[in-house]
């Protein structure tokens, strides 16, 4: 049974905030990782992956819809957004082949038994898709037939970048928020859990952050670099 887990989600390539949050999680004790998806897409695709891989210990990777668009070289062909096809196969572009098949093999959803808290199932988005967008907001009758289906009574995801905790028919939710492009928020943004919930939000430097994107090639860079400088106040 693990004690105390770092969920890390939504990270996109931003090397700084993930060194932040894994220099963090190991002051806080933690005893097992889960990387909740959607590591690469970003400004520093390569760099992001080197460091996870280079992990040890108890360490479980969900595949997010952006892993997947990554490790597949999604285009326009496949319903993505110009900007959003050309950002991801630039980051297709920036792995080694180890790393492409590191993310084709990531599972889609795990669980893990938690002191405190019991069965806990970690999910990219909703338990029926990893493009499924559970919200603070989302009306209950709407959640209801995505998790109609789960035994586990804590379930968390990510995928929309801002942390909730709430519970909807029986079930607690948690949205553990975005490392690297995180919203509604001013830090790197994760989740502890065990025995309790606790939502946290990591500081780093964000200057020396937003110059390395500025530097790293990505297209759109400017508009990375200005998420990190002044992050979005709102969400959708």
């Amino acid at each position: 049974m693990a004690k105390r887990v770092a969920a890390i989600y939504d990270v996109h390539g931003n090397a700084s905030a993930l060194d932040a949050v894994l220099s963090d999680a190991e002051k806080c004790g933690v005893d097992t990782i889960v990387f909740g998806g959607d590591l690469a897409w970003g400004p520093q695709p390569k760099l992001v992956m080197e460091r996870v891989m280079s992990l040890s210990g108890n360490i479980h990777f969900i595949k997010g819809n952006a892993d997947r668009e990554v490790g597949e070289r999604y285009g326009v062909e496949q319903g993505l957004n110009n900007w959003i096809a050309e950002i991801n196969q630039w980051c297709s572009d920036q792995l080694t082949e180890q790393q492409i098949d590191f993310l084709n093999n990531q599972q889609e959803k795990v669980t893990i038994s938690i002191d405190g808290l019991g069965e806990v199932l970690f999910v990219h988005g909703s338990p029926r898709s990893d493009e499924e967008a559970i919200r603070k907001d989302t009306p209950q009758d709407e959640i209801e037939p995505m998790i109609s289906s789960v035994r586990e009574p804590v379930i968390v995801c990510g995928h929309t970048h801002i942390q909730f905790d709430r519970t909807v028919f029986g079930k607690r939710i948690v949205n553990a928020g975005s490392v690297g492009l995180q919203r509604a928020a001013r830090g790197a943004c994760w989740a502890l859990i065990g025995p309790e919930v606790d939502l946290r939000e990591t500081r780093y430097d964000y200057q020396k952050a937003a110059k390395q994107i500025l530097e790293s090639g990505v297209p759109m860079a400017s508009d990375f670099a200005e998420h990190v400088l002044n992050p979005p106040t709102e969400g959708p």
